[in-house]
């Protein structure tokens, strides 16, 4: 996996973003170097609407303390792989392939979390999770030695879509 790295030394995997950072939607000097249009490379750093952010994980403690993660419309797969939605780096305690998955529904504006594939157990507010669980903000969620803070963005005061382009 090719890593590359943005000029606010973020951290992401080129193989799946590209030259655009995942997190700050800033595009690597390289492609600016290519001769790139204005044009261009406003189409490059548009957003698609699924990767517009719902909500974050922060980590409250771990080896990933103070790093954030962001929450998009859909499955969020969580797990150390690189084809994980929610990569936690460093915890050998969490699994590569989908330890949990955290859901969020983009009409109800309600965030689920639930059990992943593998071996490995998350808890949500100290207890184990077997079955989907409706997550609240503020929640708590311990995936392998990491512990982590649901922060929800869309909701009662903010959507992405209006809700009469929803029907």
């Amino acid at each position: 996996m090719p890593l590359g790295v943005c000029e606010n030394k973020h951290t992401y995997n080129r193989d799946k973003h590209g030259d655009t950072c995942p997190i700050c939607g800033l595009v690597s000097r390289k492609a600016k170097e290519e001769g790139k249009t204005k044009e261009e490379i406003e189409a490059m750093l548009k957003l698609p609407e699924s990767q517009y952010v719902c909500g974050w994980l922060v980590c409250v403690e771990g080896i990933n303390k103070g790093r954030t993660y962001p929450v998009h419309a859909g499955k969020n797969f969580i797990g150390s792989g690189d084809d994980m939605d929610m990569q936690i780096l460093g915890d050998d305690k969490v699994d590569r392939y989908r330890h949990a998955i955290l859901s969020f529904d983009d009409r109800k504006l309600e965030a689920t979390l639930l059990p992943g594939e593998s071996r490995g157990l998350v808890y949500l507010n100290d207890n184990a999770i077997y079955v989907p669980a409706k997550l609240e903000e503020g929640a708590l969620i311990e995936v392998g030695n990491s512990l982590f803070k649901y922060i929800q963005l869309c909701g009662e005061k903010h959507r992405w879509t209006k809700q009469s382009e929803e029907k």
